[in-house]
């Protein structure tokens, strides 16, 4: 028999992706959902529901534009952004909106914890890699879950990351893995492959364990997609469901990053340069450090640079084609003549300087209040030399990056393959190349590319591609 067919889904923060890929691993179909947050100081927050709602219509769309090749699909793929936690009841159900990474509660619980004791900050990160500080990650979600919202708490039988929570819905099962509760840092990551929390973290968390889903290995399939799911989407009901992936994850195999001398890059909401090391390493001056791969040898560079694509999707949307007092310049698509603007304007933008630090600054140095805009700007300044600021603000923000991440691996980048929304523009894709004096080149159907991969690495656990295939990119 041969190769079988796979859906790759990639749940984001602003979009669910969908993909239909061959047995060749060729794009089949693809479809997109819109997704959005409720966000209001400190709480960042989506209802878990319409999430899935988004992702069983757009993987019935895709199936439905192939339904001869639907019918052959052996393996789905799922990642997602992450550090997002839904509480679920026995059911599954949510019982409060899910948690998303940018909502910071929670935060002044974790510095309890990290000055509960002398040794507490030691021992996180030898154990795990990040001490506890909040901040938006998944411990201090759940901990403000527990300690500060009773009522969803006596409801909650379960905390999942979104990846988790996607696959228990698709397979009615119930499996996390060391990679998706990363975010948790409940995990002794010095062994790739555990599955088991660290007794002594979940201690002294306080955090209730009954809660905790269970952890799986990470080619263990979760289950196969139940026979009233595989009815909706169009799938067969013998379709195996493998461990969800965060996007980090998907993004590193979809760009090959597994390679020698490959590294990758991904523009989205955020930026995000990604690499493979061999060993678990921590670098919290610079908020660099390792988190699970799919493989038993291999961890991957966690470098989150802070707000990348968003910054020129908001001033794009709410400045240059912006519906207010003011006027209506709205526009079917904001970014079609992304290109056309870049190309106008000579690098430097004018002398206009963009600083992206729109949400706070991330590697390769933190600050939550840090904020961005644009400086020097003259009377001479047009929109277009605003929009090109921004690209190459973005740019240089990587480029402030890129010598910590290699110094961190202990590798040079010697080519670095970019996917994400961003990657459809050559002015931008060739703005980072000659900032990052490196060749940047998009992967094929960048914008899909996340979900490729993780469709790439079900087909892999499959027993459909192999490593050398897959870390291809």
């Amino acid at each position: 028999m041969g190769a079988e067919a796979a859906i790759g889904i990639d749940v984001g923060t602003t979009n669910v992706k969908v993909v239909l890929v061959d047995g060749d691993g060729r794009l089949a179909a693809n479809a997109h959902r819109k997704l959005s947050s409720h966000v209001d100081g400190d709480v960042g927050e989506q209802d878990a529901s319409a999430t899935l709602s988004a992702v069983a219509s757009a993987v019935a769309e895709v199936t439905a534009a192939g339904p001869a090749l639907a019918r052959s699909v052996g393996s789905v793929g799922v990642c997602s952004q992450y550090s997002s936690i839904v509480p679920v009841d026995e059911a599954g159900e949510p019982v409060a909106p899910m948690v998303m990474w940018t909502d910071k509660r929670g935060t002044d619980h974790s510095f309890e914890l990290l000055m509960a004791s002398e040794d507490a900050m030691e021992t996180w990160v030898e154990h795990h890699g990040i001490p506890p500080v909040g901040g938006g990650l998944s411990l201090a979600h759940m901990l403000h879950l527990q300690r500060d919202r009773p009522e969803v708490h006596s409801r909650t039988a379960m905390w999942l990351e979104s990846m988790d929570f996607i696959t228990m819905r698709l397979t009615g099962n119930v499996a996390a893995n060391q990679g998706t509760m990363f975010m948790s840092q409940l995990c002794d990551n010095r062994t790739l492959g555990v599955t088991e929390y660290d007794p002594l973290l979940v201690e002294m968390s306080t955090l209730d364990a009954n809660r905790l889903p269970p952890l799986a290995g990470f080619d263990e399939p979760v289950g196969t997609v139940s026979a009233p799911v595989a009815s909706e989407l169009g799938l067969p009901a013998d379709t195996v469901v493998y461990g969800g992936v965060n996007d980090t994850v998907a993004a590193a195999v979809a760009t090959g990053a597994f390679q020698p001398g490959r590294g990758g890059l991904s523009i989205g909401t955020t930026s995000v340069l990604v690499d493979t090391l061999g060993e678990k390493r921590v670098d919290l001056d610079h908020e660099l450090l390792s988190m699970p791969s799919p493989f038993p040898d291999t961890y991957v560079l966690w470098a989150e640079n802070g707000i990348g694509g968003r910054a020129l999707e908001h001033i794009l949307t709410d400045v240059v084609h912006a519906v207010d007092v003011l006027a209506d310049h709205t526009t079917d698509d904001e970014f079609a003549r992304l290109d056309a603007a870049l190309a106008s304007v000579p690098a430097g933008s004018g002398g206009v300087i963009f600083l992206p630090w729109l949400n706070g600054s991330l590697s390769p140095s933190s600050s939550p209040t840090m904020r961005g805009g644009f400086i020097n700007m003259s009377i001479e300044t047009n929109r277009a030399d605003m929009v090109r600021a921004v690209t190459e603000g973005v740019a240089h923000n990587l480029a402030w990056l890129l010598p910590h991440a290699e110094s961190f691996t202990g590798k040079r980048m010697d080519e670095i393959a970019f996917l994400g929304g961003a990657a459809r523009s050559a002015q931008w894709c060739q703005t980072i190349a000659n900032v990052l004096d490196r060749p940047v080149g998009p992967v094929p159907h960048a914008d899909w590319a996340v979900a490729m991969g993780v469709a790439d690495l079900a087909r892999h656990r499959h027993g459909d591609l192999d490593r050398t295939e897959l870390e291809s990119g």
